[in-house]
């Protein structure tokens, strides 16, 4: 090998090392002239795709336009009686895989009016199905977004007649009342005939109408909202063991619009920490978690319970959880305080860290709420605190959850379950402060119990 190298040296003048490099750079523009050639190879395939899928979507709206108008119904979409088009199907073109999607839907012209009655100087528009719109929009399969998508009107030959019929409006908000648009939606009642079985997805103001359903005076109408990563909204079934749904199925009636409106919102965490009343961790130890929100009362359900074992650092986990507020118990043991108050709030698209004091003394005490939570520094401030064991003796005040300055309260007793707290806050820093009670039972400290606030 030697020697090899010396003969190349010597009679071409190069070295093994310009040789070497030689050869990378023809590596390197050979591995540019190929990724070159893989995009370009990449975009004409993009391009064939489109192009085709086009050609299909002109295809599928032709054999749409050529349907009797009473035909122009999908097998789950948002127009009843359903019809015999697939809503979704798959196929093959010139070896490339297509979605083809097809959504048909009833269309409330102003003219005449609308379902809601809002239109100025025009009748409420009680049979809204003035002509259908279709959508069909083709999408390669494994790929994210649509290639084609088309639309077209539909009227029938003859005016819109009244018939023995009535409509659903279902509109869908997020937990601040605001509409929420790309919601899928579903209605359902398999009481009727032909049965009723529609999903539809919310436009931009958050409802869908959906008109000539038979009437139905026996709750039987189930209506469901849902969207990836939110939660779940519905109405419920009355039932013999359960009678009273807070938010029961709906009626349709003849002529008449049945209104209702759902709410979800983006799902979020909850992390429980519980300790005992000297800060050590408590480790297996059940946690109840149920919902404030029912689906029923008398007797009263829940919309959401579980019960869980804290890990070995004494936490539990909860995620995807539905926005709205919850309480927490410990079977077997008293909680000395919760922070944030129970029942905790939990906001969409959040995580939430909530500490629990546990004991399971008979006599420590207990701080279950306070009102109220806020105070105005340099004024005088009373406090209502609710909790328990609360006897002769019991002293309280306020530790600033930073710099760990305290102030003294006076406290009268009501009785065991209630006390007044006054405090001066002249000179107190804004922000956060603890509560904490103290007596021969133990002290209980409420993390953040307070905050205090300017009051400019």
């Amino acid at each position: 090998m030697e020697g090899l190298i010396k003969k190349v040296d010597f009679k071409a003048g190069f070295t093994l090392i310009e040789v070497m490099i030689d050869i990378l750079v023809v590596a390197v523009v050979s591995a540019a002239v190929l990724a070159a050639y893989s995009a370009s190879f990449k975009s004409i395939e993009l391009a064939r795709a489109k192009i085709t899928s086009v050609a299909l979507a002109n295809e599928r709206m032709e054999e749409l336009r050529n349907l009797p108008y009473d035909d122009l119904a999908t097998e789950s979409g948002a127009i009843y009686p359903p019809g015999d088009i697939v809503d979704n199907e798959e196929l093959v073109r010139h070896g490339i895989k297509f979605n083809v999607h097809i959504v048909i839907s009833y269309i409330d012209d102003s003219y005449d009016g609308n379902v809601d009655g809002t239109i100025a100087g025009k009748p409420q528009d009680l049979y809204p199905y003035d002509y259908k719109k279709a959508e069909v929009t083709i999408s390669k399969v494994g790929m994210n977004g649509h290639l084609s998508r088309l639309t077209s009107n539909f009227s029938a030959k003859a005016a819109e007649t009244p018939g023995n019929s009535g409509i659903i409006k279902l509109c869908v908000v997020d937990a601040s009342d605001q509409p929420l648009s790309g919601a899928n939606i579903e209605i359902n009642n398999p009481n009727v005939s032909p049965p009723v079985a529609i999903q539809a997805v919310t436009g931009i103001d958050g409802c869908v109408m959906i008109p000539n359903l038979p009437p139905d005076e026996h709750n039987n109408y189930n209506l469901k909202a849902r969207k990836d990563g939110y939660s779940i909204d519905a109405t419920y079934p009355r039932t013999a063991q359960n009678p009273n749904a807070l938010f029961p199925d709906v009626n349709v009636l003849a002529q008449q619009v049945t209104v209702q409106t759902l709410k979800i919102d983006k799902l979020s965490r909850m992390i429980i920490n519980v300790k005992d009343t000297q800060g050590q961790p408590v480790i297996n130890q059940q946690v109840h978690i149920e919902s404030v929100k029912e689906i029923y009362f008398n007797p009263s359900t829940p919309k959401f319970v579980t019960d869980v074992n804290t890990d070995s650092s004494g936490s539990v986990e909860l995620t995807d959880m539905e926005f709205g507020e919850y309480n927490i118990t410990i079977p077997g043991s008293s909680t000395v305080s919760t922070s944030p108050y129970q029942p905790v709030g939990l906001s969409a698209d959040s995580t939430l860290a909530v500490n629990l004091v546990i004991t399971s003394s008979g006599s420590h005490p207990i701080i279950s709420s306070a009102e109220p939570i806020t105070g105005i520094t340099n004024q005088p401030l009373s406090i209502a605190l609710i909790g328990d064991n609360f006897v002769s003796g019991t002293s309280a005040k306020l530790i600033n959850s930073l710099t760990s300055a305290e102030i003294n309260g006076t406290v009268s007793i009501n009785n065991k379950f209630n006390i007044d707290i006054d405090l001066d806050l002249t000179g107190a820093d804004l922000g956060f402060w603890d509560i904490e009670i103290s007596n021969s039972g133990g002290t209980v400290r409420q993390l953040n119990g307070l905050e205090i606030v300017n009051g400019t």
